[in-house]
C-alpha cells in the first residue's frame, strides 16, 4: 500500500459560548487555497507524535491567540474534497478558553467572529459543513 492511499488527519476545536461558536475565515490573496476557504474552527493538521489535545492547543494559540483547557473529545468528519484530497477532522470541545494574544486574534490573514449555532454563515469550510452542529449543541 502506498503512502498516497492514506488519509491525513486534522484537528479542530469547537469553542462554544452560550449557543454561539467561534469561527475564523482566511483572507486568501492569491486564491491558491480555494479548497481551504470558508468559515472554520481553529485547527490544522496533526503532527507526528502529537496528541489530539496538544494539536488543538497549538492551533488555537498559533491561529487565534487563544489558550484552551478542559478539553473533551468531540465529533469527527470524513472530508472528501476531491479525488486527490481526502482528510478526517477530529474535533475537540474546549470547555474553558482565554484570549491571551489580542494581536494574533486580530491578525491580517484571519477574521474571527462568534456565530449563533442555529444561524451559521453559508460559506463554511467542508469539514464544518459535514457536521450538524445544531444537532450536537442545541
Amino acid at each position: 500500500m502506498s503512502a498516497t492511499e492514506f488519509v491525513a488527519s486534522s484537528v479542530a476545536t469547537l469553542l462554544i459560548q452560550e449557543k454561539q461558536i467561534l469561527l475564523g475565515r482566511r483572507f486568501e490573496q492569491d486564491g491558491k487555497n480555494a479548497l481551504f476557504s470558508g468559515w472554520q474552527c481553529p485547527g490544522g493538521y496533526l503532527k507526528k507524535g502529537e496528541s489530539i489535545e496538544q494539536a488543538a492547543q497549538r492551533h488555537c494559540l498559533q491561529k487565534a491567540g487563544i489558550e484552551i483547557s478542559q478539553l473533551r473529545a468531540g465529533p469527527y468528519s470524513n472530508n472528501i474534497f476531491s479525488e486527490r484530497l481526502h482528510t478526517t477532522t477530529l474535533y475537540i470541545i474546549a470547555e474553558k478558553y482565554q484570549l491571551i494574544d489580542q494581536l494574533q486574534f486580530k491578525n491580517m490573514s484571519d477574521e474571527w467572529s462568534w456565530f449563533d449555532i442555529a444561524h451559521l454563515p453559508e460559506s463554511l469550510y467542508l469539514p464544518l459543513r459535514l457536521l450538524r452542529l445544531d444537532k450536537i449543541f442545541l
